[in-house]
This record gives C-alpha cells, sequence and structure tokens, in this order.
C-alpha cells in the first residue's frame, strides 16, 4: 500500500492532474487550512469540480491544515524542525482524521495528501503522511511526488 503526497506550486492545474493521474490517485485529501488559492483551479470549489470531472474523489481536511500562529511562527523564525515538533503535537489529538485517510487507502484508494508547498521537507504534509504510516503499522510507503 502506498500514500502519496502532493503540492501544486508551480504547476497549473493541467500538469497537477498529469501527476495525479500518472501515479492512478483517485482520492485527493486536502490538508490546507485554509483551502484556497491565489492560484486558478486550486480553491476548494473548483478544486473539486475538476477533480471529480476526472473520477477523482476531493475530501477537505482543514483540522489537519498547520494553525495559523504555527504558520506565522515558522514565517517570521524560518526553523522548520520547531515548525514541525509543534505541528506533530498538533495532531496528536487528530488521529480520527488520520485514521479515515488511513482507512481508505486500506479499502485500496490511492490517496495524495495535498498543499501548497512544492518541497514536502518544507511542508506539514510530510509530518501528516508520517502519522498515518505509524497509525499503520503494516509497511505502508510514503512517496512524495516532486513536480520536476
Amino acid at each position: 500500500m502506498i500514500l502519496f503526497t502532493i503540492g501544486y506550486e508551480k504547476l497549473d492545474q493541467k500538469q497537477f492532474m498529469a501527476y495525479l493521474s500518472n501515479n492512478g490517485v483517485d482520492v485527493v485529501a486536502d490538508i490546507r487550512k485554509l483551502p484556497v488559492s491565489r492560484k486558478k483551479g486550486f480553491s476548494k470549489t473548483a478544486l473539486r469540480e475538476s477533480l471529480s470531472c476526472k473520477g477523482i474523489d476531493y475530501i477537505n481536511y482543514q483540522a489537519l491544515g498547520a494553525p495559523k500562529e504555527l504558520r506565522d511562527e515558522l514565517y517570521k523564525s524560518g526553523n522548520y524542525d520547531r515548525f514541525f515538533r509543534k505541528y506533530e503535537n498538533n495532531i496528536s489529538a487528530k488521529t480520527d482524521y488520520l485514521a479515515e485517510i488511513l482507512s481508505f487507502i486500506n479499502s485500496g484508494r490511492k490517496v495524495a495528501l495535498l498543499c501548497f508547498e512544492r518541497n514536502h521537507q518544507e511542508c506539514h504534509r510530510k509530518v501528516v503522511a508520517e502519522e498515518i504510516r505509524k497509525l499503520d503499522g503494516n509497511g505502508l510507503q510514503v512517496e512524495h511526488i516532486v513536480p520536476i
């Protein structure tokens, strides 16, 4: 079993859809705290509609988004290690959402966690993916789709 992650930074919607399609993704789990975007086609409603046209389900998990105070602190300090530690503490009480995503994977769905940042090393989705992998405990693989 595999869990994908993807960031849409520097992608247009056509490129984004191609990455999903090439990896067989059929569920996008949007983990942005604010599922809106200045990039055309990436706000919640528009994204849901375009994914639906491709046969891909869209589920919004705002509760798994990074809280504003953590994002603000990161922007000021640039300290990703501290951000990720604090974020891990933040999602420790949100295992129901993680378990729901894992249940999609266990039922044979190919799920991609979605956020903005191109580089997963600079995004909370790497923490969410790792927490789901730990919750699984059965060798779930995580693949970060990194656009070229």
